[in-house]
């Protein structure tokens, strides 16, 4: 009962030791290391989703899967052709020994005895040891707040352990609800629907801001539209980003953690009075699944404008920011966005920018290859098909659909993306063409070596 849905899970501490317990398919009951093998990112609150039919969880730093059933990295592996010479994708593979996996049993009955019993793996080396048992790594799960809560057992005295060598939670299970009975847990933060003053975007601060509407755009992507005072509006540079943090309740009562994630506006950015956020829904997703309850009039704390890129339409050139004060400036002809799922919304800004420029931008040919799963997930169709049509000499849009759900799709590429698809789109790239790619960290790594080997010399991943 403690873990009745699927992505429902559960943190511990056991021995010292940093895990939490996921519900997944079928009921099955999964132990992993909370913290992420990579840099100690807050792995165990990540989205659960599908990569290549096996259920993942991304940790929400750096967006690296980890395979629930093993600990393994999912990864799109590459093979040299002899007959072109070029690396051409081969596969889905694994890289093992990176998450550390624990046994959890569910045993029936009440405490003592019932309850999530965990059994910690000892054997071999895995990535994730190394922070493991790390109290400041731990506390970024709840966003600076300990969530674990504490077994009653110690490394000392492990004979107070359970039979067979297991760990017993049925105790932190009892606990945590005798916390949440005798003490009213409150409502998230960004649930309440009270008035607030409107009030504009900050890089540094947390704001509240209320939502308008809501409506779907294609499959699972919705569009969210949040109020700004009525004579404000973004006006940032393109290829700019806000901050989302959603509170979720904690366990033992005590208050709420948060969650968030990144997102780009997908509205014009001198448009005053309110600013659309394209979010694709996961259903297990820690954010999307709430955010999609959220009603008009609710409230969620956004923070921005965050990101290194500055564009110049009339001076065609893109600088970054490297490392401060140091700067990379790419000038360009044209530009080349190659986008995969939710990683169009930084294009779809960007061409608002173009368009907004005028004059500016007129000598600027942008083309923009944009891949999903199947044709129900293309978000911005009839936008982009009408940049397409009022902008034939300047914009050119190909599609890709990895896995068509019928034969009358015949837009675009039916499959995935490779260097062969690449050339027969762009033919050989230059210096005088930038390429901007957004998508998974697969697809980005492929599009990245695929573009390089095309002759791209200016490719950078968003």
């Amino acid at each position: 009962t403690a873990l009745p849905r699927r992505g429902d899970r559960l943190h511990a501490e056991v021995h010292g030791r940093f895990v939490s317990v996921l519900r997944g398919r079928g009921g099955a009951l999964h132990c992993i290391d909370s913290i992420c093998y990579h840099t100690g990112g807050p792995l165990a609150i990540g989205d659960i989703e599908e990569v290549n039919g096996d259920l993942c969880i991304r940790c929400p730093w750096h967006d690296y899967d980890v395979r629930l059933e093993d600990g393994a990295k999912p990864y799109q592996s590459m093979k040299f052709d002899p007959a072109t010479k070029k690396l051409v994708p081969d596969g889905w593979k694994f890289t093992r020994n990176t998450q550390r996996m624990h046994e959890v049993v569910l045993r029936e009955g009440a405490a003592p005895e019932g309850g999530i019993w965990v059994r910690l793996s000892t054997e071999g080396k895995f990535e994730s040891d190394q922070f493991a048992y790390n109290d400041n790594a731990a506390k970024n799960v709840a966003r600076g707040d300990r969530t674990f809560a504490p077994d009653g057992k110690s490394p000392e005295s492990p004979e107070k352990s359970g039979t067979s060598g297991y760990k017993r939670s049925g105790e932190v299970i009892a606990e945590m609800r005798a916390k949440a009975s005798a003490q009213k847990m409150p409502p998230p933060p960004a649930l309440l629907t009270q008035p607030a003053t409107l009030q504009s975007l900050h890089p540094l601060e947390w704001r509240p801001f209320r939502l308008l509407s809501k409506k779907q755009l294609a499959g699972s992507v919705w569009l969210f539209r949040f109020a700004l005072p009525t004579d404000q509006q973004l006006g940032w540079s393109s290829l700019r980003h806000v901050r989302m943090r959603i509170p979720l309740p904690k366990m033992d009562g005590t208050g709420p953690a948060a969650v968030e994630r990144e997102y780009t506006p997908v509205s014009p950015l001198g448009r005053t009075g309110s600013f659309d956020l394209a979010v694709k829904i996961y259903p297990e997703g820690m954010l999307t699944a709430r955010l999609a309850k959220m009603a008009p009039g609710q409230l969620v704390d956004i923070c921005g404008p965050l990101g290194d890129f500055t564009f110049s339409w009339s001076a065609k050139t893109l600088t970054r920011l490297v490392k401060s004060p140091l700067e990379q400036t790419l000038k360009f002809n044209s530009i080349v966005f190659v986008v995969a799922g939710s990683g169009v919304t930084p294009a779809i800004q960007a061409l608002q920018d173009w368009v907004a420029s005028g004059r500016a931008g007129r000598d600027v040919t942008v083309t923009v290859i944009y891949s999903t799963r199947d044709e129900d997930e293309i978000a911005f169709l009839p936008e982009l098909r009408q940049l397409a049509q009022q902008f034939a000499d300047r914009f050119r849009l190909h599609l890709a659909v990895s896995q068509p759900r019928t034969d009358a799709f015949a837009e675009g590429h039916r499959g995935r993306i490779d260097e062969k698809v690449l050339q027969q789109w762009l033919g050989q790239g230059g210096v005088d063409t930038l390429a901007l790619v957004c998508g998974p960290p697969g697809f980005n790594e492929i599009m990245k070596e695929a573009l390089g080997n095309l002759g791209f010399a200016h490719v950078l991943c968003l």
